[in-house]
């Protein structure tokens, strides 16, 4: 991990962003882009205007950035004239970010906007890279983890992106899967050892990009109707820090266009949530 690009708007969740993104930087040496748009209006375009407030917004991310306390972190500053979300997403482009992290709740009054449904489901949406979304009250660590897994690509993508990490810091992973059973096909030998089995197929075939790096990890099988309130209830039990998980799967954790389980663990999440796409 080389490069990080945060969206900034001046509320306490973009604060929490950048902090968040500070230990990450600083475990791989990467360098934090903080970004903020512009978004004039009508009234603010004539000749000379524009720049004057590009000047002025500067001077504000500046003082977030300096605000988050971001440590010995390499830190840029970036104002993009336009759309927040366009802007972002050119600017994570430009840099060929490795993660893209913004605030779960924005402010109406800031330049950004970065609240969860105009930016971090489009983002969802129009990416291929992982995005972080966090809070404006959560605990910045990422000591510890929890990733929803179901045999996918995307779920395969969620645990590359949690060993990259955990080869340059000391996190505990916590893999889980849920299992929603359907009565009617279950037998009685697999109703009993549902957990055994589970667990079994995580460390032997699901974990493989955690087991292949040598990684320790716990195996955790869940059984409910929900796989997205398992998954954080799983979360809060677990005391883990961040919930990770996929996209494009096939259901399960990794339906954000499909089953629609990572869009309601993002919105749902008490805590820092990441998604990686499927390669």
């Amino acid at each position: 991990m080389k490069t990080i690009v945060v969206g900034a708007d001046g509320s306490p969740g973009s604060e929490n962003a950048m902090r968040w993104a500070s230990p990450i930087a600083a475990a791989h040496g990467a360098e934090v882009v903080v970004m903020t748009s512009l978004q004039p209006t009508d009234s603010e375009l004539r000749p000379g205007r524009v720049d004057v407030l590009r000047a002025e917004r500067q001077k504000l991310v500046d003082r977030w950035s300096k605000s988050a306390q971001l440590g010995n972190v390499v830190v840029r500053t970036v104002v993009k004239r336009g759309d927040p979300r366009q802007g972002i997403l050119k600017v994570a482009e430009r840099e060929a970010a490795d993660l893209i992290v913004i605030g779960r709740i924005g402010t109406s009054a800031g330049p950004g906007l970065l609240h969860i449904g105009s930016m971090a489901e489009w983002l969802a949406h129009n990416t291929d890279r992982p995005i972080a979304i966090v809070g404006g009250a959560v605990n910045v660590s990422t000591r510890s983890a929890i990733v929803g897994v179901d045999g996918s690509k995307g779920s395969e993508a969620a645990l590359n992106w949690i060993a990259e990490h955990a080869a340059v810091s000391q996190t505990r992973i916590v893999v889980a899967s849920v299992e929603q059973p359907f009565i009617e096909f279950t037998t009685s030998d697999s109703s009993k050892n549902w957990r055994r089995l589970t667990e079994k197929k995580i460390r032997e075939e699901w974990a493989a990009p955690l087991t292949d790096a040598g990684i320790e990890f716990q195996a955790l099988a869940l059984r409910g109707s929900n796989a997205a309130d398992n998954l954080l209830q799983a979360a809060k039990d677990e005391r883990t820090d961040v919930v990770v998980v996929g996209l494009r799967g096939v259901g399960g954790f990794s339906g954000l266009r499909v089953g629609g389980v990572a869009l309601k663990v993002l919105h749902r999440a008490d805590r820092p949530v990441v998604i990686v796409p499927a390669a």
